[in-house]
């Protein structure tokens, strides 16, 4: 028997055992040489789920459709609908009226950042292997087990994670990538400073940033990103709140550099995405053809309304929390932040607000995410989700921002999307089944998701993480034994 017969054979019993678990060994790979050919048409037999009596919120529409059913079979949802018929040998779950969900989607986070010492400790004394190592203790704590099935990280060399996860060597989100974040000397991805290194040395070692000087920087690190796995590009077009010596105001990149950055994005078939805060960095941006933007809590009704303009071909990705509860005052900026960083964060902080405000009336396309870093807030994460409805958006808009919009945002990575199948962020045929089931509707109380007691049940990729809803051993919902060797269904 082929390697390849033997590790499919042995990734579809790890399926069928069930859930991913933290303990236990991983099943044998071995079989006998021949199968009877009754056996090898069992092999070939999908699995099936068939979800019932649940009130689904498809990532889009404000109004549930109620007292649904959803098949899944292997890793994707296969049916929706009112009355579907039960196939033969698939395993019903009867939802009793809980809400079911897409698994929510965090585009804007920094997962090699994870350190619970927080910055400090990452500017002074950074080890690689061991931030990489809390970095995936963390998005299987802090995310994929509260819900967040998919994460979109935007700036820091994550791209070995996000390939763990993709084959199924980590228990973890599926991660999009942009690898090095692009930034200017002085800018805010300049860290080169914080270990009294130079620019060189830990840019280029660490590929957290690349400096990037001129038009022809930017072709480089962007072709490197690409070539190591990044599935987007990230450009500091401005000055940030974390760092030490940027002021917001700055312009971060011209626009000969914005446009090449573009232009390449574009060649390997996908995107950019920028920082910023200000007018000029985000009209540069807008006029070079980045499509997702960042921050810009200080824009003008102007901006707002040429973002608007552009319908879904552009997004704004509102970082909530961040912004309105943790730079709220000089007193709730995260205590590891200097005097200067502080005084920064309060100017954003006043901003997001009114930002947030100019954006839903114009009905601008807007995703959200975290931004969460540093001791004591990654573990807050869904209170971005609660922050939306506090700024404004009703519960249905703050979900559909971290659901149906961000799975329409992670497929313009096109050609280098990972996992270009099927849909996220939607409860929809031809979707992943990445599904979450509530003791409550989130629609209409947004603080049902800080609760986990009331998130009864997980599932990402067709396997499921956390069971509450059925009783007993069965094969489908025992608890994951380790990580899986491979992905055992299609990407």
């Amino acid at each position: 028997m082929s390697f390849q017969s033997i590790l499919k054979r042995s990734c579809l019993a790890i399926a069928i055992s069930g859930l991913l678990g933290f303990s236990g060994p991983l099943l044998a790979a071995s079989a006998p040489a021949e199968k009877p050919a009754a056996d090898k048409a069992e092999e070939k037999k999908p699995i099936q789920i068939l979800f019932t009596n649940v009130n689904i919120f498809d990532g889009f529409s404000p109004e549930l459709k109620k007292g649904m059913s959803v098949l899944v079979e292997n890793n994707f949802i296969k049916e929706v609908g009112n009355n579907i018929k039960k196939p033969e040998g698939a395993f019903v779950v009867d939802g009793e009226g809980r809400t079911m969900t897409p698994g929510l989607i965090d585009m804007h986070t920094h997962i090699v950042f994870m350190t619970p010492e927080g910055t400090n400790t990452y500017q002074d004394e950074w080890d690689g292997p061991g931030g990489g190592a809390m970095a995936a203790q963390a998005v299987r704590d802090d995310f994929l087990m509260k819900g967040i099935t998919t994460i979109r990280d935007i700036a820091g060399n994550s791209r070995g994670i996000a390939r763990a996860s993709q084959r199924g060597l980590l228990i973890a989100p599926r991660i999009y990538t942009s690898g090095g974040v692009l930034s200017h000397t002085g800018g805010h991805g300049d860290w080169g400073d914080r270990n009294d290194l130079d620019v060189s040395d830990h840019g280029a070692k660490i590929q957290h940033s690349m400096i990037v000087n001129n038009r022809d920087d930017v072709i480089e690190a962007s072709r490197r990103n690409y070539r190591n796995g990044a599935h987007f590009t990230k450009i500091m077009a401005g000055g940030g709140v974390a760092s030490r010596f940027d002021p917001l105001e700055i312009l971060g990149a011209t626009q000969e550099e914005m446009e090449a950055a573009v232009e390449i994005a574009e060649d390997y078939g996908t995107y950019v995405a920028i920082h910023a805060y200000h007018d000029k960095s985000y009209q540069r941006a807008l006029d070079a053809g980045v499509r997702s933007f960042e921050h810009g809590f200080l824009v003008s009704e102007d901006i707002v309304k040429q973002m608007a303009a552009k319908g879904e071909e552009v997004v704004w990705s509102f970082q909530c929390y961040m912004s309105v509860n943790s730079f709220g005052s000089y007193e709730t900026m995260p205590g590891f932040f200097t005097h200067e960083q502080k005084l920064k964060g309060v100017s954003v902080g006043k901003g997001a607000r009114n930002a947030a405000k100019m954006m839903k009336k114009h009905g601008v396309f807007i995703t959200g995410g975290a931004d969460m870093f540093g001791p004591g807030l990654q573990e807050k994460v869904k209170e971005d989700l609660t922050c939306n409805v506090k700024a404004g958006f009703t519960p249905a808009e703050a979900l559909k921002h971290w659901t149906g919009n961000a799975g329409k945002v992670l497929k313009w990575s096109g050609p280098l999307d990972p996992y270009p199948t099927y849909k996220l962020g939607t409860i929809a045929p031809n979707a992943y089944a990445d599904i979450l089931l509530w003791d409550g509707d989130p629609t209409q109380n947004i603080e049902l998701v800080l609760d986990e007691d009331k998130l009864d049940f997980i599932m990402k990729d067709g396997l499921v993480y956390k069971n509450q809803v059925v009783e007993g051993d069965h094969p489908h919902f025992r608890a994951p034994k380790t990580p899986l060797t491979r992905s055992q269904f299609s990407l």
